[in-house]
């Protein structure tokens, strides 16, 4: 990710994916990974309900996204507990 403001809107925009996905199966968990920037490499954020097929990304919290929260209120306390802390901003 090139700018915070960029990483906001992923985040956003993952949280959009993720909702349609959760209401379908209210039972599945799921859970932001993220993948470190590298010289060169940005990082990356995702939502999934399993691990990435690419390894090189990692859990960037342990509880998964809460079933019982809008994507806005998932966006607000993802942002302000985990998002800044994880090492994706570009170098």
């Amino acid at each position: 990710m090139k700018t915070v403001a960029d990483l906001e809107t992923r985040l956003l925009n993952e949280l959009k994916q993720w909702f349609p996905k959760q209401c379908r199966d209210n039972f599945k968990d799921f859970h932001l990974y993220y993948q470190e920037s590298k010289p060169g490499h940005d990082g990356a954020i995702i939502i999934c309900s399993e691990q990435p097929a690419n390894h090189e990304f990692k859990l960037a919290m342990p509880e998964h996204i809460n079933k019982g929260q809008t994507i806005e209120q998932n966006f607000y306390r993802i942002r302000n507990t985990v998002l800044m802390k994880l090492p994706v901003l570009s170098y």
